[in-house]
């Protein structure tokens, strides 16, 4: 599926949220709708922090990713983190997650960007095997760790 990404800003807001919503709720990630609220608001308004791409096939919007910045010792520069990748259900299988992450390396790369990461459930082979073969690699010794500072 040919698909291209598109920035979103503030006004896309709405748009954003109901993709949000919708990953959430396949996800049951356990968020209060105000502070997913900023969470996005405060990506949209703050490029320090990184960029929300919705996936369009056509004029439609089908997807979202989202994706942080930081700073690696290790890379030697700046790296993204891929917080979240959001295809809607009727546009999967067709290969819409694949390009998207295709054109966001490309426009990570051409943006200084030396190295992407993201989390992937280990039980999810479909998905483990689409970034495999796009270059992505299992850290073996290294596994994510998190701790909720709120």
């Amino acid at each position: 599926m040919a698909v291209h990404l598109g920035r979103a800003e503030p006004h896309h807001l709405s748009t954003v949220l109901e993709l949000v919503r919708a990953f959430h709720a396949e996800e049951a990630v356990a968020l209060a709708e105000e502070r997913r609220i900023a969470a996005v608001n405060a990506l949209l308004a703050n490029d320090h922090y990184g960029h929300i791409f919705l996936i369009y096939a056509g004029e439609d919007p089908i997807g979202y990713l989202a994706v942080c910045f930081g700073f690696s010792i290790e890379f030697a520069g700046r790296d993204a983190f891929i917080d979240e990748l959001y295809v809607i259900p009727k546009a999967r299988g067709l290969g819409a997650g694949r390009e998207a992450l295709v054109r966001l390396a490309e426009t990570m790369r051409d943006s200084g960007i030396v190295a992407l990461h993201l989390e992937v459930e280990k039980s999810n082979d479909r998905a483990r095997g689409l970034y495999h073969g796009l270059g992505f690699t299992p850290r073996d010794h290294y596994g994510l760790m998190s701790m909720s500072l709120l």
